[in-house]
């Protein structure tokens, strides 16, 4: 804060400085010149509305930088959300096998599965996950185009199979990056239709809730327009039953 500023008279023959008040020098008694004090500014007092203005000028300048804060503070919060939810869609997700080459013939399911539909024999056909996954590449080996897109690489697709439902992997190369789209379904087999209900899903380890995964189907498209013969085969089959990592084929009735 700045000091006051005292206001004194000079006595014209002994320069004592006086009071204000004083029409005669307190030391010589000489008569004091008060026409100086008309040429000295006198502190002004501010006005209540000049008080009032300059107090809500300060108080708007610290809101305003509360807000700014506040808005740089929502821009990091986000920003660090954005890159968790990346850093999670890149990551692998548990329990997916490395790539491997396999040195045995994978199972020949398609012919297997025509047999048993056409003769009715064997009356089940089980497969592990090992040999469906092994199918599933052989036979994708020759439909690379369906599911080769620009810029995004098929790699692999691996199912894994739970009490009740089958989980289905689906990993692709975008500019160089492994990314992993996982769907579990619920399969049923009537009336000569294959229908699925999804039960969850996931990219990478960001999970998807169930009710979003409905509108996820477009992830597998190409998989499912590939695969298009094979899901034909098993919508003549009698039942399909999934379990801890098998799968059970019943010939048609």
């Amino acid at each position: 804060m700045t000091a006051a500023t005292t206001i004194s008279l000079t006595c014209p023959e002994c320069r004592h400085e006086n009071e204000v008040e004083r029409i005669y020098c307190h030391s010589c008694g000489a008569r004091l010149d008060r026409s100086a004090l008309s040429a000295r500014k006198m502190p002004q007092t501010e006005a209540p509305e000049q008080i009032q203005k300059r107090v809500q000028e300060m108080f708007n300048q610290r809101k305003a930088r509360i807000r700014s804060l506040l808005r740089q503070a929502l821009k990091l919060t986000l920003a660090a959300g954005v890159t968790a939810i990346v850093v999670e869609m890149l990551l692998i997700p548990p329990n997916v096998p490395p790539k491997k080459k396999s040195d045995s013939f994978p199972p020949q399911i398609n012919m297997d599965l025509e047999t048993m539909i056409q003769y009715h024999r064997p009356a089940f056909l089980r497969y592990d996950e090992e040999g469906v996954n092994g199918f599933i590449a052989n036979t994708l080996r020759t439909k690379k185009e369906k599911v080769n897109h620009p810029l995004v690489d098929f790699s692999r697709a691996i199912v894994r199979f739970r009490d009740g439902s089958c989980g289905l992997t689906v990993e692709r190369s975008i500019f160089g990056y492994a990314v992993y789209t996982t769907g579990i379904y619920a399969v049923e087999l009537g009336n000569g239709r294959l229908t699925s209900s999804a039960r969850g899903g996931s990219i990478g380890r960001l999970q998807i809730h169930p009710q979003l995964m409905k509108y996820a189907g477009f992830l597998f498209a190409d998989l499912v327009t590939a695969m298009q013969r094979e899901a034909k085969e098993l919508s003549r089959i009698g039942s399909i039953e999934f379990h801890d990592k098998e799968v059970i084929f019943a010939a048609p009735r």
